[in-house]
Formats: C-alpha cells, structure tokens, sequence
C-alpha cells in the first residue's frame, strides 16, 4: 500500500526486535497514521495468525519518502542493501536499534552513520550511542502494546490455580549471561528453602536453547531440583500466548545484567502485575519506586566471552537475596501488591502506551517534514 512512511523491520518474528516494529507500527496508528511494513527478515518461518490478519494487509514492497528502521546495528548494512542503495539515498532514513551496554561499537556506529537520525528506545541506549556517532540521536521510548485476541487462563500453561506465581522469560539468542536467569531463580530458591509451605511457583519460559546448551542444561537440572514449585516453557509461543502468561502470573522478576528498554517488565507493569528488576539501564526509563521494585546490584566487569564487544564494559551483579525478600514481601502483602500493579499499570498507560507513544512519534515527524 502507497504511505510517505515505512516501518523496515521483522514484524512477523517472534523475537524482541519483531514486537520493537510491532509496536511502532500500532503507536502510528494509534495517533492517527498508517504506515507501511517492509518485511526484510532473511528467514520467515510459520506466522502468528493474529500477526499475518493484523500486519499482512500493510505490508509494503519497497521503501518510502521516510523510512524507519526497527533494526540492530549489525543488521543495518544488510538491511539496507536489501531496500536498495538507490532507494535508501534519496529517502530519509531513521535506524531504531536496540543495545545493552553503555558503550555502543565503533563498528556498528559507522553504520549507524549512514542514517539521518537516530532513535533510541531508552535514555541508557540514547547516552551509549551518542557517544559514538555524530548524527542526532532523539530518545523515543518504545510502545507497550496489550492488544489480545483471546484470554488464557493458567490451566493453558499448566500453572497452579492456587499458587503465588513468579515469571521470567528470554531468548537465548539474547545471551543468557545477560539476562541472568539462574540470579532469578537463585533468589526463588532461597524463597523457597525460607518458607517451605508456601504456595509459591516460578515460572522460566525460554526459547532459542538447545539440548547441547550447558545453560539449558543447568536451567532444567536447577527447575527440576525445585519441582513441583517450578516450570520450564520452552519454544515459541504466539503473541497471544505470551501476553497472557504475563497477566495470568503475579509478579515478573528480572536480574538482568543490563536492558536496552526491559519490555517483560513494561508488558507486567501495563497488565497491572508488579515487576521487580535490577536497578539499572534502560528500565529505569519506566520503572520507578512508586511503580516497581528495583533491586540492589553492583557493576561489575563484563566477562571475557560474556556478551558482544564486551571487553572494558561493565553491566550489573544484582543481589539475589535482596530479590528474593522484594518476592517475599509482596507474597506477604497481596494488597499492596496490587496496589503498586495498580499504579504501575496508570504509569505506563499515561507515558508508554502506544496513544502516548505514537504522538511522540508524529510531533518528531512534523519536525522532519517542516
């Protein structure tokens, strides 16, 4: 469909930089523009009915006046060659990537170069990259967006009724170093050996493991060792699916090393759920005391081999015990833990929802255009 604006990006993968062109596209919307979806994912699997019904009938064929990347920085080169030199040249052209450390690459930012501008989904990601190119870089948080085709209860997912329910979820791609989940599920265990009658559950969903993966490995010997008070879900479910294990639990905890945005946290905020997570990065952009519960940590040296273009960083060691007693005190005060899901949930309808976003989107917009 013809459109002065096209989204470039993976809208129809069920990985983290899939939702980030998702999301911008229903944030357009909602403030009033439709934009167009170049697809320019190099592998296309199965598609999420609800994802081919909502994004199939935008998608574009090529480039337009303004287009806006939802892609990384070791992505950007082959993405552009796939909209065409000739094209990219005589657009203007927007990257909006995501990053998790506080200093960006040196050889992805001459990529990043080749832009116009540059958005960035947090005020951690913003300072990271500003650092390292001379084109403007504008924080634009990124949309949360709840929208579900259907409501799944806890049986679906295998959850007990009657229990207090932790959940965490990531990808493995993502780096499981970074996103930490033993920390998560070292703070449930301690939980658990405190309060042994307790009806408490953690769930850990995954995908992107393998069964030669040492990590998986250890994550499944760690859940069964706690079993029946915890569960593996493994693979990838649809978008339906995974907004509704995050309503359908009481708590998200994550011990991240670091976050570009923190979207499992954002999506428990915006469902009314609490979200308790380190006190650092780019979560901080939502996550506040009045809304959150952000765990203590120290910074400390990325570890050799631990993440890309590591080496001289630094990221977060949070505290597992302290994690564990944020748990214990919201299983111990049910009022106020929906209290604070409460406010988290206004807090993030007021500033993050995809009307307030996308109005974020079209003023910048207006800008460029003037």
């Amino acid at each position: 469909m013809a459109s002065d604006l096209t989204i470039v990006g993976y809208p129809f993968l069920p990985i983290g930089m899939g939702e980030h062109a998702r999301s911008t596209f229903r944030a357009f919307r909602a403030a009033g523009t439709t934009a167009g979806l170049l697809d320019v994912a190099d592998q296309k699997g199965d598609v999420d009915e609800d994802l081919d019904r909502d994004f199939s009938p935008y998608l574009a064929t090529g480039s337009a006046a303004v287009n806006l990347f939802c892609v990384n920085g070791d992505e950007a080169a082959r993405v552009i060659e796939a909209v065409g030199k000739k094209a990219f040249e005589g657009a203007y052209n927007i990257v909006y990537p995501a990053w998790e450390l506080a200093r960006y690459p040196q050889c992805w930012a001459k990529v990043l170069e080749r832009f116009d501008e540059i958005w960035a989904p947090s005020a951690f990601i913003q300072d990271a990259i500003a650092g390292a190119v001379s084109k403007p870089v504008v924080h634009m948080p990124l949309a949360v967006d709840l929208k579900l085709s259907a409501f799944l209860g806890r049986r679906h997912f295998g959850i007990p009724e009657e229990a207090f329910v932790v959940l965490f979820f990531f990808d493995f791609s993502s780096f499981a170093e970074r996103k930490n989940p033993g920390a998560v599920l070292e703070a449930f265990e301690r939980l658990a050996a405190r309060r042994p009658d307790a009806h408490i559950h953690c769930v850990i969903k995954s995908r992107g493991g393998s069964d030669a993966d040492e990590a998986q490995r250890d994550l499944e010997a760690r859940l069964a060792a706690l079993a029946p008070r915890a569960q593996a879900i493994y693979g990838d479910l649809t978008d339906n699916e995974i907004k509704n294990l995050v309503r359908v639990c009481d708590v998200f905890v994550s011990l991240h090393r670091s976050e570009g945005f923190g979207r499992g946290m954002a999506e428990a905020m915006a469902m009314g759920r609490p979200a308790i997570a380190t006190g650092y990065s780019g979560n901080l952009d939502f996550m506040t005391p009045e809304t959150s519960l952000l765990v203590d940590y120290d910074l400390v040296p990325v570890a050799a081999g631990a993440y890309p273009h590591g080496d001289g960083q630094v990221w977060a060691d949070a505290s597992p015990e302290h994690a564990s007693k944020l748990i214990e005190q919201l299983l111990d005060d049910p009022a106020g833990a929906r209290a604070m899901g409460q406010r988290a949930r206004t807090h993030i309808r007021e500033h993050f929802s995809v009307r307030a976003i996308g109005q974020r989107y079209v003023d910048r917009m207006k800008v460029i255009r003037g």
